[in-house]
């Protein structure tokens, strides 16, 4: 730049000298100088070029003064790259201690941020966490842009020796200066999801959907997940309700996360909690995973259970998960003959080694302890190969092929 700026100076000075060289050749003008009892007279022209000879015999002379100087500087600037190179290199081979060695000399010589971060990880490498530290600073000591990367890699260095709670807290600050920074927001969701904040997952989501890193499908399974991971995690009855009345109203209102909301409750023996969100569902689409839940969902309130599940039976009579639930259901309660006339019915039609170890249960109650164990036959030659073709249904006359 220093280079260009001269040649511009020159240019404009032939430029100016060309348009005024005709003006001075006719009247060349007349400068006296008095110097105690001397006068010395010449042109304008002579001073002129009497000036731009001084100046450059000035220059010349302090070039050559200065020529040691630089030749010495150019040498340690050589020795500096050369030690950093050095240091680089023992940094991705994994001698962090000859590392540190090298990049210390270089930049005792040529400080710069990326030799001082590039310190610090060889310091971490060697699990000294105090020069890490002072390495950190010294990098940190110029603004800008410069103090956001130096930022960046402390928290990079930090996850990486297991401080990732300090590594969250740099990364939030640092996601509250650039919203939209892809390397910040990256780091703060594999923190989260290492430190199990599921609540702060989901409501990073829609952050990396501005950022540009994930579509809306992605952001929406992103955020379903983190709601179900954020309901698993509750270890009481109140904490599952307060996370999960927390939820907006959509994802409350979500299949996949009413699931996990009536799993979980069924888990904490609050299967109570569930009875609403597992209704809604079953009485919309008759979903058979809700259905599953359901038979377990609350050991106190089965008759209340039964009557709605027969409920929809009728509105639906050829609902075979209806019917398996239904049986189900019966069989806890003791009623054996109509636990069997369902399972039978779903047998016949969708059999499978859930259905035939029900249907076990019913007869070895029963005292029929040869059909027992004619279905617990069958239920362990399903759960060994699924790909059986249907079985005829226990009573039959084939039953025991």
């Amino acid at each position: 730049m220093k280079r260009l700026l001269l040649l511009l100076l020159l240019a404009v000075s032939i430029l100016a000298a060309a348009f005024i060289a005709p003006v001075l050749l006719d009247e060349p003008g007349h400068v006296a100088l008095d110097i105690g009892q001397w006068r010395i007279e010449m042109t304008l022209l002579t001073l002129v070029g009497i000036v731009l000879l001084a100046w450059v015999a000035l220059s010349l002379l302090v070039a050559f003064f200065r020529m040691p100087g630089r030749a010495v500087k150019r040498a340690r600037d050589y020795q500096a790259r050369r030690q950093m190179e050095q240091g680089l290199l023992a940094l991705s081979e994994g001698d962090w201690e000859g590392a540190e060695r090298s990049l210390a000399r270089s930049l005792s010589r040529q400080p710069s941020t990326a030799g001082f971060l590039a310190a610090a990880r060889a310091a971490q490498g060697q699990s000294d966490r105090a020069s890490r530290d002072r390495w950190l600073k010294l990098a940190d000591g110029r603004f800008g842009r410069r103090r956001f990367i130096t930022g960046l890699a402390r928290a990079r260095l930090m996850l990486d020796d297991g401080q990732t709670a300090d590594a969250v807290q740099a990364l939030e600050d640092l996601h509250l200066s650039r919203p939209k920074h892809a390397g910040v927001l990256r780091l703060l969701l594999q923190s989260y999801q290492d430190e199990s904040r599921w609540r702060d997952v989901r409501l990073l989501a829609p952050a990396m959907k501005k950022a540009g890193m994930l579509d809306g499908d992605k952001v929406e399974s992103l955020q379903r997940l983190a709601a179900c991971r954020e309901l698993d995690a509750t270890i009481n009855g109140a904490g599952l309700e307060q996370a999960f009345q927390a939820l907006p109203r959509r994802w409350r209102r979500d299949r996949e996360v009413g699931l996990a909301y009536a799993r979980r409750a069924a888990e904490l023996g609050q299967g109570r909690l569930a009875q609403p969100v597992l209704k809604r569902l079953i009485k919309n689409t008759a979903d058979s995973e809700a259905l599953e839940v359901f038979v377990r969902a609350d050991e106190s309130d089965r008759a209340t259970r039964i009557a709605d599940c027969e409920k929809w039976l009728q509105a639906e009579p050829d609902n075979l998960a209806l019917q398996k639930t239904l049986g189900m259901l019966y069989l806890d309660d003791r009623q054996y003959e109509k636990a069997a006339e369902q399972l039978e019915s779903v047998a016949r039609q969708r059999p499978d080694g859930e259905v035939y170890a029900a249907l076990g249960r019913v007869h070895d109650r029963a005292g029929d302890l040869e059909a027992a164990a004619r279905c617990y036959r069958q239920a362990l030659r399903w759960r060994d190969d699924r790909s059986l073709p249907p079985l005829p249904a226990p009573g039959a006359d084939d039953l025991s092929t």
